[in-house]
């Protein structure tokens, strides 16, 4: 039987070797094909990124004239200024933010991260100052090791060039926003950032960056924080758009 220290020392050395990626598809740890490239030709043909026109307001797909998508017609202004996404959060990108998040793969962060970068390239509005993630529970963080926010705000700042900024903190804990049906997410998410002044932001673009963007309410509520902290103006970039 392994004793206790031999399971911790297991847990610990596995966690670690998330890190590191192997010589592999990021997605499906399968054999690349060719080298050089991103994915392997299967995943490839799966991870496909959200169609044109874009939503201007949540960076999912337009479905309107306007170039609008019908929940943003709906919703009305939002509490940022732009969003950009990735990929609809669905089939093989739910699987991979679900191993990024809660399967201990925060090596999944780099091929994302850079995704998100290259999205922000294409179809971002203006030039942000600082790249600020949102932030996890300290208890939370605790028990998954690390903050995915946190990892893909890393690898999308250092290929944009920006540097990062953990200029807000979370003050409680709350329950899984995924758990919680529409009206209940926004009393759950309501007060629970705080900004760091040793973090200023006044003045400047925030790049808010987050996993998925869904209804919006942890987002905006970050992007209300960092308004209220001086922010110039608030931009969001996501992996997925659900």
């Amino acid at each position: 039987m392994q004793t206790k220290d031999g399971m911790v020392a297991a847990r610990v050395a596995g966690w670690l070797g998330g890190f590191f990626v192997p010589d592999a598809c990021p997605v499906c740890a399968g054999a690349m094909g060719t080298a050089g490239g991103e994915l392997c030709p299967d995943c490839a043909g799966l991870l496909v990124e959200l169609p044109e026109p874009r939503c201007a307001h949540c960076g999912g797909a337009a479905d309107s004239a306007l170039e609008v998508c019908g929940e943003c017609l709906r919703i009305g202004t939002r509490p940022w200024r732009h969003a950009v996404s990735v990929f609809a959060y669905g089939g093989v990108t739910r699987d991979l933010v679900h191993r990024l998040k809660y399967g201990g793969q925060p090596y999944l962060a780099r091929f994302l991260g850079r995704r998100m970068a290259r999205a922000w390239s294409l179809h971002g509005t203006g030039v942000p100052d600082v790249v600020v993630p949102i932030p996890l529970h300290w208890w939370r963080r605790l028990r998954r090791g690390y903050n995915q926010a946190e990892l893909l705000a890393r690898e999308a700042a250092e290929a944009l060039g920006l540097p990062v900024l953990p200029a807000l903190v979370r003050t409680r804990a709350t329950r899984r926003q995924a758990l919680l049906d529409i009206d209940r997410r926004q009393a759950n998410v309501k007060g629970v950032f705080a900004s760091r002044p040793r973090w200023s932001v006044r003045g400047r673009h925030v790049l808010l960056l987050d996993d998925v963007l869904t209804t919006g309410h942890t987002l905006g509520e970050a992007a209300r924080t960092l308004h209220t902290a001086g922010a110039l103006a608030v931009s969001v970039l996501t992996a997925a758009r659900g």
